[in-house]
């Protein structure tokens, strides 16, 4: 496939009416499709999502990215878009709950349709018809006049019954909204994907990989995949936007960071990856589960989310690593856990069924999973106090998503972050020597200065000649 001399970066992105209404099954499927056909496609995922960003990496070969209008500034989320674009023949955008669902009502902060009136991308809407044949015109007429900035230019229709209910939805939707159907998905297709608490099942733990099989071939015999390239191509020219993160030259390497990379432990945004390495920093990757020590050489540690609950007896036997690691981080070590990572940097964690584990005991708390979620949400952050990440007063935006508590904490602890959403308060960020803790998920190009500072402080580490051994 060759690009568009006119439109360097074909895209497109593909929204639901509403969660669950296959967004996923149909990227993954497009994605399988164009691979067949040997297209290199680069995929993202619009908002603070990592287990659907995993499924895209491992199926593209190349690293899914997150586009998140809240987290983002316009002019970085074209900048981080364009940045892997340029380096591939088709870009495909999965959005995330309906299209319409953001931080506000007015202004879609944050939503799938956010993001495709940033990067002007024509839009394919997913419409659920398992309970509906001709109502499915007055859906996608609604969709489309709900905000005439969003470019739907397509359909695709989803739990078709027979060959007769999808001829009249198909018609209804072309009729009554003028949207072309690109095609559909037959009711009880076998391609449901497990899920648990915190969404699918990661990719890490699949074992069904015959899925993948059956989903591609329900997307080439239903959908229009020649029809959705067209309109892909058709997208207007990407807007100009003024560079932030990589107007500077690379920064030379002068550090190693350990990152924290299995099946326990993969939450994390691969620009947060890129900018660290941008910064100075080389990344060196262990596993909790199954590393004895920290990687040699390394000034700091990374420790991202992911599921330590489901992974707890393994990471508990890991008694080698886990002394490592406090160690390290009595001698001053910086180390950053985040979320997964708060709960491994802990002196225990209690599983859903009340079975309790030793972590690595940096802090004296223990966290223990709840029944339900404990914080969900986007927040506004200020610095309280200066750490490893950021000096007291700076600002960034984050995410939180657990459903873990945290028990048993000294409470003169100092907390750093200040976290504001909808008019509450609430605070978070724990730190002992030069380790930080925090059920936040942050983006570093909300506020690249949260990098550039974790990679100084890991410098400095160096420079004071306590070492884990030699690069």
């Amino acid at each position: 496939m060759v690009k568009d001399k006119k439109n360097k970066y074909p895209r497109i992105v593909i929204a639901g009416t509403h969660s669950g209404v296959g967004k996923t099954t149909l990227t993954i499927g497009l994605l399988l499709a164009f691979k067949k056909k040997g297209i290199a496609v680069q995929p993202y995922k619009v908002g603070p999502d990592y287990i659907d960003s995993a499924f895209h990496s491992m199926i593209a070969g190349r690293a899914c990215r997150n586009l998140d209008s809240f987290l983002l500034s316009e002019d970085v989320l074209l900048e981080l878009f364009e940045r892997q674009a340029q380096v591939s023949e088709f870009s495909i955008v999965e959005g995330v709950m309906g299209l319409y669902d953001g931080i506000g009502q007015q202004a879609q902060t944050g939503s799938t349709a956010h993001a495709s009136k940033i990067l002007k991308a024509p839009v394919v809407l997913i419409i659920d018809c398992g309970k509906m044949s001709g109502s499915a015109g007055a859906v996608a007429l609604g969709y489309k006049k709900f905000d005439s900035k969003v470019r739907i230019s397509g359909c695709i229709l989803n739990k078709i019954a027979s060959p007769s209910h999808y001829k009249i939805a198909k018609q209804s939707v072309e009729q009554k909204s003028g949207i072309e159907v690109l095609g559909y998905f037959p009711k009880n297709a076998p391609i449901s994907m497990s899920e648990r608490h915190l969404g699918l099942t990661p990719v890490q733990e699949v074992t069904n990989k015959r899925i993948y099989k059956k989903i591609t071939k329900l997307v080439e015999q239903h959908i229009d995949i020649d029809r959705l390239i067209t309109i892909a191509k058709s997208a207007d020219a990407l807007p100009c936007f003024r560079k932030t993160i990589y107007r500077k030259p690379l920064v030379k390497k002068e550090v190693s960071i350990a990152v924290a990379r299995d099946k326990c432990f993969h939450f994390y945004y691969q620009d947060n990856l890129d900018i660290l390495e941008h910064y100075g920093a080389w990344l060196k990757y262990f596993s909790p589960l199954k590393s004895k020590s920290l990687p040699k050489g390394v000034s700091g540690v990374y420790i991202g989310g992911g599921f330590p609950e489901k992974f707890a007896e393994e990471l508990a036997g890991n008694k080698d690593l886990r002394a490592d690691i406090k160690l390290k981080s009595r001698q001053g070590m910086p180390v950053y856990g985040e979320c997964g990572g708060l709960m491994y940097l802990m002196r225990e964690l209690q599983t859903a069924d009340k079975k309790s584990f030793p972590m690595v005991g940096i802090f004296s708390g223990k966290t223990k999973m709840g029944k339900g979620l404990r914080m969900f949400g986007y927040y506004d952050v200020t610095c309280v106090q200066s750490n490893i990440l950021c000096v007291k007063n700076s600002v960034t935006k984050g995410h939180v998503f657990h459903w873990s508590y945290l028990l048993q904490l000294p409470k003169n602890i100092p907390r750093v972050f200040k976290l504001q959403r909808r008019g509450k308060t609430s605070h978070d960020g724990y730190i002992k020597n030069n380790t930080l803790a925090s059920y936040l998920h942050v983006h570093f190009g909300t506020n690249t200065d949260f990098a550039s500072r974790f990679v100084e402080q890991c410098r400095d580490y160096k420079r004071k000649g306590v070492q884990s051994g030699n690069r």
